[in-house]
């Protein structure tokens, strides 16, 4: 190989046990996280015994809500059901799999990426297919509410949701941080 030639990414790619050790933790500790505190908010926030509470007033509030659409509520009433957003989970954590068996070793930031991102998926496809309420309908359990200081609220979210916005924002961090590094050596 020619002096200002790079190793292509294929023949970089090393799956070390350490790196998938830190995925792992990652996914474990997320999810744990995300389902005991959705156990909580079932048990301390829902309808008629649970109350909301105010945490910083007025901004951040718990209050409980049981989405049976997709992010943020979408797609509720679509007639699309549980299955439909179930497959889409399973589907996006076996790509992230995927996609970490065919990482670089080098980049520790991406395994711990997809840890948090598998944690949040996870977690929220353990409600859709888990989680019925009374009426028998399979939903996400939604607890944190964070309340516009001119009124209204951005919808409801939980742990997993925060999961995956961090996962995702990691990942652009690695990426972007891989491609300055490759146009520093070339």
């Amino acid at each position: 190989m020619l002096k200002n030639q790079h190793t292509p990414l294929r023949a970089r790619t090393r799956l070390s046990a350490q790196n998938i050790v830190i995925m792992l933790l990652c996914a474990g500790a997320g999810l744990a996280l995300d389902l005991l505190s959705k156990q909580w908010a079932w048990d301390a926030l829902r309808p008629p015994e649970g109350h909301p509470r105010m945490i910083w007033s007025p901004v951040l509030e718990l209050s409980f809500a049981f989405n049976t659409g997709g992010a943020f509520g979408m797609l509720r009433g679509a007639g699309l059901g549980w299955p439909f957003f179930a497959l889409l989970a399973a589907l996006a954590i076996v790509y992230m799999l995927v996609m970490t068996a065919r990482m670089p070793g080098a980049d520790r930031l991406r395994f711990v990426a997809l840890g948090v991102l598998v944690s949040g998926a996870l977690g929220n496809l353990h409600d859709r297919v888990l989680r019925v309420d009374e009426l028998g309908r399979h939903g996400v359990v939604d607890f944190i509410k964070i309340n516009y200081p001119w009124g209204g609220s951005w919808p409801n979210f939980n742990v997993a949701d925060v999961a995956l916005v961090v996962g995702v924002a990691l990942l652009m961090i690695s990426f972007y941080r891989g491609e300055r590094e490759l146009r520093a050596k070339g």
